[in-house]
């Protein structure tokens, strides 16, 4: 149905060519707006369609047919990039390549959208058809405000039945506006008879000026002419047709409806309930085998019928025909409407049109079907830049119907959870469950689906863990049940799947959680699922981040980042939680400003308390790391009394327990530390982390020998990747305490070795800030295989400067992701383009060059690019 949206109308062979018109949108699309105006039947659309065909100077052209669902912005705006998407190239790093609407901020979408517009390389024309029924004040506010100060290459063409609610006098003022209206339409004497000839009625010039004078040119009007010249009554006389504008329903019912065969009229009646038809749409509503022939015919007896693109499989009626045939149905046989509009919706349904479905079923009020619609093949759509689409519909059933079914019930939840009422689904969920046994035996399984599927958001929400991971795997197991009937399974299967590993990420079983996870990113990925998709990258992310794989952990979350940010989707709950995966990524990378950014990210987007509650820990984390040991405990305070109700599931537990831990650490109180885990011979290897703790406080209370027990058992067993790094960082920091170098600089040769791949750097620079600076540099000058990771190291202790750099460099040198932005600013890519090369943000680009720019003592990027010159930094 997309397609038909936004095909170009196809130009009949005997469209009479209209040179005048043609000269006139050439002239107006070299403005930012040009407004068609005039009523219906004065051939806008053709004669722009011609135009367009005609491969206009001003640049390629889009085509969008509006309708009334338009009305919605994300409708619309959505379409509008969609169009757009189909006709231009998009340049690389373009925001219009895979911006959304739909999602995220209205505000961030509009910001988007126009920065896309403005970085098109060449002009775009963009024909809004049916424009006079839009009426929304928010879609009409937001292009006057795209008008008010239109972006270079924006060239925007309205066909409208009357003049928009736009700020046109303002446009007239400043010659930004072109008016095509009914005088610049009609048509001449030479074009009536040209029009007439075509259709085999040769007239005298004075007959053809009398055609013109009886309907003012109206191209409606004379075509409608040549109906009833060609009409079954000989002797009709161009004298004898009256041609006024309130005869039109009257020539279109005789002359157009009542001339065709009577299964041509049947035809036309019933295929008059839908908006668009192809023949296997035209068949189901007619019981005519001969829809296409029937659509064809049609199109080329000129009879108000219009095909829509190239490929000639979609057609839609004349609005002033399908105004008059709808009428007509609806007072001659009103008990057959329902059942057209209701065939349509199956025929909808049948075929992977679900919005077009509900809406054919909202037609028909058969508010029963659109539920079983709804459980079926339509829920994700909650998840999804359709969900304000979807909320529409939902909002066509009576209120008072919500309570007959389960299925009306889940279509109540549905709208509740789009108003984020999740407090208020239960209820609704309850009902359905309550009501299941009423069902069909065929609607059962997916009632029972929908029922488990609906009830994830609200227990995310409040942070259940155990009734997210009871639902998902309810619905799992649900939907690889064998005979199960249900178009959209495997949508409901990559949410599912998400939640389900979610839930085992939180409960700490990792190892099922990723497999889970990997298994929902595959079905979200082959669905185009994106929030599926986006929720699964996001936990892929912390889980990895968890595990000490910082590459991968960062390559998860960067997807997840990238995809929301790019089609303008932030602030996202989906998303907090790869932002917090950013965050401990760079922590771990010392980039303490990054992670701290990150951070922000998370605490904006989150709306669940699980990702809350981890981000919160977070912080304390890394305000511990930096000193703020107050800081760190107001946070935990504050999250103590925040979700003073919550019973944190195990893998927050551990989180707490470590963080606290840590806080007692950076505040010189091992003693306290120890007590947080109980006997050291109580841990084995899954829980490394918090004998790493252990260790550091036997170590810091002057124990060594009590650390090493506990470390001696971690480098015996397999221990866990995250803390690999420390727990041979301490060994070397036990062994230089007793004295035994060799064995110290061999632990630090194998911290080392096992930080290199992953960029761990945090730990060299905490757990002992005077005996590690020591060791790596005595490392440096008495070992030939020291490696480049121990030269970052030091440079980053302030003991060693950068690569190249010459004697007066800054006094804080660039960090390494620092040098690799610095090489890119003497091209000529946007920080967009850069950080697309780099498989980072935008932000994080801006956030680097700010820091350059501080480091260099500049204040722009060519100042920065001769300064890092002058140092070596950058090659002339």
């Amino acid at each position: 149905m997309l397609a038909t949206k936004l095909a170009r109308p196809r130009v009949p062979s005997s469209y009479v060519a209209r040179p005048k018109i043609n000269r006139l949108l050439d002239a107006g699309t070299c403005r930012p707006m040009t407004v068609v105006s005039a009523g219906a039947g004065w051939g806008k659309t053709l004669a722009t369609a011609s135009w367009a065909a005609s491969g206009p100077t001003a640049g390629p052209v889009v085509w969008f047919s509006l309708d009334e669902s338009d009305n919605n912005p994300v409708s619309f705006w959505s379409y509008l990039v969609t169009a757009i998407r189909s006709a231009v190239l998009i340049p690389r790093g373009n925001p219009l390549a895979e911006l959304a609407p739909g999602l995220g901020s209205e505000d961030e979408n509009f910001r988007l959208l126009r920065a896309g517009l403005t970085g098109l390389r060449a002009p775009v024309v963009i024909v809004l058809d049916d424009f006079q029924v839009l009426h929304e004040p928010i879609v009409l506010s937001r292009l006057s405000e795209l008008l008010r100060h239109p972006p270079p290459q924006l060239r925007l063409v309205l066909l409208t039945r009357a003049d928009p609610a736009l700020p046109l006098h303002r446009l007239r003022m400043t010659e930004d506006l072109a008016e095509i209206r009914f005088p610049d339409l009609a048509f001449s004497v030479a074009e009536v008879s040209s029009l007439l000839a075509a259709e085999g009625l040769l007239v005298a010039p004075h007959e053809a000026q009398l055609l013109v004078d009886r309907t003012e040119g109206w191209p409606a009007g004379v075509r409608l002419a040549a109906f009833f010249l060609n009409g079954l009554e000989p002797g009709r006389t161009p004298a004898d047709f009256a041609g006024d504008d309130q005869a039109v329903s009257d020539y279109l019912a005789a002359e157009v409806f009542e001339n065709q065969p009577p299964e041509l009229r049947r035809f036309l009646l019933r295929t008059s309930v839908a908006e668009r038809l192809n023949s296997g749409l035209a068949e189901v509503l007619s019981d005519e085998p001969r829809g296409l022939q029937f659509l064809e015919m049609l199109e080329k007896s000129n009879a108000f019928v219009v095909g829509l693109g190239p490929d000639r499989q979609w057609y839609r009626y004349h609005p002033m025909l399908r105004e008059m045939l709808h009428h007509r149905l609806a007072v001659d046989e009103p008990e057959r409407l329902p059942g057209l509009h209701r065939r349509a919706a199956l025929w909808f349904a049948e075929n992977g049109h679900p919005l077009e479905a509900l809406r054919q079923a909202a037609e028909a009020a058969d508010w029963q079907l659109l539920g079983r619609l709804f459980v079926r093949q339509a829920m994700h759509l909650l998840v999804s830049s359709e969900r304000t689409e979807l909320d529409a519909i939902l909002a066509r059933i009576p209120s008072h119907l919500f309570a007959d079914g389960p299925e009306l019930a889940l279509c109540a939840a549905g709208r509740l959870m789009f108003a984020g009422r999740h407090e208020d689904i239960q209820r609704q969920i309850d009902f359905a469950q309550a009501r299941l046994g009423t069902t069909s035996p065929e609607s059962r399984t997916p009632t029972y689906i929908a029922i488990r599927m609906l009830s994830l958001p609200p227990a995310r929400v409040r942070g259940d863990i155990a009734a997210v991971m009871s639902a998902a795997s309810d619905a799992c197991e649900a939907l690889a049940g064998p005979g199960l009937s249900m178009p959209a399974a495997d949508q409901y299967r990559a949410v599912a799947l998400g939640n389900l590993g979610t839930a085992l990420l939180w409960s700490g079983r990792l190892a099922d959680a990723e497999a889970c996870l990997l298994d929902g990113l595959r079905v979200a990925e082959a669905t185009r699922l994106d929030v599926a998709r986006i929720n699964v990258l996001a936990h892929l992310g912390l889980l990895a981040a968890s595990s000490g794989r910082l590459q991968q952990a960062f390559g998860f979350a960067a997807q997840a980042v990238a995809a929301v940010e790019a089609r303008g989707w932030a602030p996202m709950p989906q998303a907090a939680t790869a932002y917090l995966a950013l965050a401990m990524v760079h922590f771990q990378w010392n980039n303490l400003d990054d992670a701290r950014r990150s951070l922000g990210e998370a605490r904006t987007a989150s709306a669940e308390v699980a990702s809350t509650y981890a981000i919160g820990l977070a912080q304390a984390r890394l305000d511990a790391s930096v000193g703020r040991v107050d800081a760190a405990r107001e946070e935990l305070s504050r999250l103590r009394n925040e979700f003073a109700e919550w019973a944190p599931p195990v893998f927050i537990a551990r989180w707490l327990a470590i963080t606290e831990a840590e806080i007692d650490l950076a505040a010189g109180d091992p003693g306290t530390a120890l007590t947080r885990f109980g006997s050291p011979a109580d841990r084995t290897a899954p829980f490394a982390r918090e004998q790493v703790c252990l260790a550091r406080a036997f170590l810091a209370r002057g124990a060594p020998h009590r650390a090493e027990e506990i470390l001696a058992r971690l480098r015996d067993e397999s221990v866990e990747r995250s803390a690999v790094v420390e727990v041979w960082l301490l060994t070397t920091l036990v062994a230089g305490r007793l004295r035994e170098d060799n064995r110290a600089a061999e632990a630090l040769g194998r911290a080392l070795e096992a930080a290199r791949p992953e960029g761990v750097r945090r730990p060299f620079l905490v757990l002992d800030p005077e005996q590690l600076p020591r060791l790596l540099t005595w490392l440096e000058h008495s070992g030939p295989d020291l490696t480049d990771f121990a030269d970052e190291l030091l440079v980053d202790m302030g003991l060693l400067r950068s690569p190249g750099a010459p004697a007066g460099a800054p006094a804080e040198p660039l960090t390494d992701r620092e040098l690799i932005v610095l090489r890119y600013l003497p091209t000529m890519m946007t920080n967009a383009e850069i950080a697309s090369e780099l498989y980072v943000s935008v932000n994080t680009v801006k956030a680097h060059l700010k820091r350059i720019h501080r480091k260099l003592d500049v204040g722009s990027r060519r100042q920065a690019v001769h300064r890092a010159r002058e140092l070596g930094l950058l090659a002339e």
